[in-house]
């Protein structure tokens, strides 16, 4: 044999090893629900936190212009976030999520607050591995870290819009005063 034959022999054996050891997952392998709470499991990316929101409130979120803005509007009044470049849809659904159940200011979200449902998914929200620079002893503040660091630069902006008459009426809000001014909403 020549060396370039005995190379690419070594080669593919060493790959067929490394193929023996560590093998591909079976495609029936079940995820572990244990790994899914703490949002190391790729089945935590279908996790849809507004599931929480819209159980309690049909019929009031709502995504446009391609995934880019998502209104939360309970009253004829939304919160919106405004995407600004990419950012998937998931993340804005985070966003809206910790927005909505640690700093709105719709009185009427205390009672869904207060369920544990609620609480879960917006532990489980914190808990996924993309958000694991925010922890905190405090949920809100890990929040308000995970909030902020996602808006930075205009990632993400926060609108007041208001439906009247027909019209769609949009007022951009300063989501870091938003998110510094408020107290903490008692549940």
């Amino acid at each position: 044999m020549n060396r370039r034959t005995t190379y690419a022999f070594l080669l593919f054996a060493i790959v067929g090893c490394c193929l023996v050891v560590d093998g591909p997952q079976p495609s029936y392998a079940l995820p572990n629900p244990a790994n899914q709470a703490r949002g190391s499991n790729p089945v935590n990316a279908l996790f849809d936190p507004l599931k929480q929101l819209t159980g309690s409130f049909p019929d009031t979120i709502e995504l446009k212009n391609g995934g880019r803005l998502l209104e939360f509007c309970p009253d004829g009044t939304c919160d919106g976030f405004v995407v600004s470049g990419t950012m998937p849809v998931a993340t804005l659904k985070d966003f809206a999520y910790l927005y909505e159940y640690f700093f709105s200011d719709y009185t009427f979200l205390g009672e869904w607050r207060a369920r544990q449902e609620a609480k879960d998914a917006a532990e489980r929200v914190l808990s996924k591995p993309e958000y694991r620079n925010c922890k905190s002893d405090s949920n809100r503040e890990a929040a308000r870290c995970v909030l902020l660091g996602l808006s930075r630069n205009g990632r993400v902006r926060l609108i007041f819009v208001r439906y009247d008459e027909g019209e769609r009426h949009a007022v951009r809000r300063d989501i870091v005063k938003q998110l510094t001014e408020k107290e903490p909403i008692p549940n």
